[in-house]
């Protein structure tokens, strides 16, 4: 009797194992080939699939609002608000890339904004030493806008 149990009990996982893994590897292949099909879509579009069509001066001046709050947050004490417009600024940072030509400006306007996110992370941030990373981003970002308004989309 207990041995037809633990046989029956070993047989009803085997199963729902079998089950869920086999779930989970049809939804592994269900999802491959829109992917593919998106890669083959965007291939066909050429080069506006390279260049996004929106206008990326808005994203510049939210980026500079976010750095603008990020500073009054840190000045204030207010580290996590300051943490979360410090990741705003680099999620905005990340959205203008695909919009710039110039990949050194790219690089050095990236690595200036997680710079800044990371002083901003590491808990008590001093705002003089945040100053010049600060200033630093605004030269880029100054940089940055006349590269963006010189391109033509």
């Amino acid at each position: 009797m207990i041995k037809s149990k633990v046989l029956l009990g070993t047989l009803v996982i085997t199963v729902v194992m079998s089950l869920l893994a086999g779930c989970g590897s049809n939804e592994k292949t269900a999802a491959k080939p829109p992917a593919a099909s998106q890669e083959q879509a965007s291939g066909h579009q050429g080069h506006s699939a390279a260049m996004p069509k929106e206008d990326p001066m808005p994203m510049m001046k939210d980026m500079d609002k976010s750095l603008q709050d990020m500073v009054k947050q840190v000045k204030a004490g207010q580290t996590m608000d300051a943490q979360k417009s410090a990741a705003q600024l680099v999620s905005t940072t990340d959205k203008v890339m695909p919009h710039m030509m110039d990949a050194g400006l790219k690089d050095k306007l990236r690595k200036a904004a997680v710079e800044i996110k990371d002083t901003v992370n590491s808990g008590k941030t001093d705002p003089s030493a945040l100053e010049s990373k600060v200033k630093a981003m605004q030269d880029l970002m100054k940089q940055t806008t006349t590269h963006l308004q010189t391109m033509s989309h």
